[in-house]
């Protein structure tokens, strides 16, 4: 019985952990949503990466009253850390790049970061990309799917050629920090 009460408190502590890291993916500061996400890859594994990766999907959804807007990095960060969990999610995850509300750079981002994992996913991670940069006319994103089609091991030189001279000022996390450049100079880096 001690035991099974050790186990429950024990449960119950990283419960509370996981769900005050959770709440930084709500934070205004992008910088603490990226570390937030990369923290949820760390805290959970195997059936507590599904859990959380349904509770974050969950998060997206309108029924869920609480729009999260770093969702999508939690579940590729947790995803990156659970290829095998993740497997069950990547369609679903690439899917959100046709979500208008959800905030499509961190799916692009998202992509990036599992591209071993979302390589063979329903719809194209490749393609899709390639139809967003047409639709989404916001540099962040097409910056981050500059990126990620290169993780994808794609030829990106039409798109380097056709971006290379915008001058658009961005924000761009390069896995340790925000960069803050022209949209030129940062596509210029992949």
């Amino acid at each position: 019985m001690l035991t099974e009460d050790l186990l429950r408190q024990r449960k119950f502590e990283e419960i509370k952990k996981i769900s005050a890291v959770i709440a930084y993916l709500y934070h205004p500061d992008e910088l603490l949503r990226f570390r937030a996400a990369e923290a949820l890859g760390y805290l959970c594994r195997g059936e507590k990466a599904r859990e959380i990766i349904l509770r974050l999907f969950w998060h997206l959804s309108d029924e869920s009253g609480g729009y999260c807007i770093g969702a999508p990095l939690g579940i590729a960060e947790i995803g990156r850390k659970n290829p095998r969990v993740f497997e069950g999610f990547k369609n679903k995850f690439v899917s959100l790049l046709d979500e208008w509300e959800v905030e499509r750079k961190y799916v692009a981002y998202g992509i990036g970061i599992t591209a071993e994992i979302v390589r063979d996913a329903y719809p194209n991670p490749a393609d899709k990309l390639r139809e967003k940069i047409e639709e989404i006319e916001d540099p962040e994103f097409r910056a981050y799917a500059l990126w990620a089609l290169k993780k994808l091991g794609e030829d990106i030189s039409d798109l380097i050629k056709r971006f290379k001279d915008s001058e658009e000022l961005i924000n761009f996390y390069n896995g340790e920090r925000i960069l803050r450049s022209k949209f030129r100079d940062i596509v210029q880096l992949f």
